[in-house]
């Protein structure tokens, strides 16, 4: 993720202003997701019956729907603005747009 890590990424190369909020309520939905992932490994690894694996792999992918939402309000709130205030609406279009493809 852009402004998250220390490692240089695509993202890098774009503005990031994430606030110290934000960033804490991704990291806190993560490890949420991860805690359920190592749930379903477990679960798998002991035969779970599958329905109740099936209900973890929900959550995990719920977990990751809240993220997502942090994230583009993050970006929208910021990055977003920032970018049309500088007169970069095109950028802004197309980022969000792209958004879309991924459904």
């Amino acid at each position: 993720m852009g402004g998250y890590g220390s490692k240089t990424t695509r993202s890098q190369t774009r503005s990031t202003h994430r606030q110290k909020n934000a960033k804490e309520r991704v990291i806190h939905r993560l490890k949420i997701a991860k805690g359920h992932i190592d749930s379903i490994v477990k679960m798998v690894e002991d035969d779970a019956y599958c329905l109740d694996v099936v209900h973890q792999s929900r959550a995990v992918q719920k977990a990751l729907q809240k993220i997502d939402l942090v994230l583009i309000e993050d970006h929208l709130s910021h990055c977003v603005v920032d970018q049309i205030k500088s007169g970069d609406e095109t950028r802004s279009k197309e980022e969000l747009l792209k958004l879309f493809e991924y459904k």
